[in-house]
């Protein structure tokens, strides 16, 4: 067994269910997709096992909607990243300073420039003045998704109601009064219906890339 599958079935065994996939089709390079909050337990168990760990750095993508954290290490001539994903909502990270010290710097410039809140670590400033103004961090994108403005409200109705357009309180009313059902006889006006038309949306991911949010019912940055 070559190192790299070594290392991936090590890390399969300790993470379980918290490891959501593994990627090495590169030579010398292990991405462990693993779930945020289990970042610590993932670092104890590679800090645990391989007595050469080295850390390199953290890398933060803000792709709009998430921020993505790769965390970088060296074992021998391996690289190996904890790959994490969180909602730019929850706009936090777990430090890993008390593990690793070496992280202590790059995280407090992720603080800096990203404005993430490092739980676990008393961050100071390490880039920017104490000063600077919490809504312009340099590489922080605004809170957006791949839909333009126009067709947020269509796509909202799409995906919560199965319907093109969404339709207004005061239309049902009317529809009532005139002795109409509160909607039009759409595809999915049925509950078993509508449960597996999302039950579709959600197996093909759609909801996700678009970044719907389903206890709102609502796009995130509507």
């Amino acid at each position: 067994m070559h190192v790299e599958e070594e290392i991936a079935e090590y890390m399969r065994k300790e993470l379980n269910n918290d490891l959501i996939g593994v990627d090495i089709s590169r030579e010398r390079r292990v991405l462990l997709i693993i779930k945020p909050e289990a970042l610590r337990r993932a670092v104890n168990a590679l800090k645990s096992n391989y007595s050469d760990l080295r850390f390199i750095t953290i890398t933060v993508v803000d792709d709009g909607l998430d921020f993505e954290f790769l965390h970088h290490f060296n074992i021998g001539s391996v690289i190996v990243t904890l790959k994490s994903l969180r909602a730019k909502e929850e706009n936090i990270l777990e430090s890993i300073a008390d593990l690793i010290p070496a992280s202590t710097f790059i995280e407090r410039e992720i603080a800096d420039l990203f404005g993430i809140k490092i739980l676990g670590h008393e961050t100071r400033n390490l880039i920017l003045t104490r000063d600077w103004p919490e809504d312009k961090r340099p590489l922080r994108k605004p809170l957006m998704g791949p839909l333009p403005k126009q067709a947020r409200p269509v796509a909202e109705a799409l995906i919560s109601t199965g319907c093109v357009a969404p339709i207004s309180r005061m239309m049902e009313r009317k529809r009532e009064s005139a002795g109409l059902s509160k909607t039009p006889a759409f595809t999915f006006t049925e509950d078993e219906d509508l449960r597996e038309y999302h039950g579709i949306v959600r197996d093909t991911s759609l909801s996700e890339s678009v970044g719907f949010d389903w206890k709102r019912k609502k796009l995130r940055y509507r």
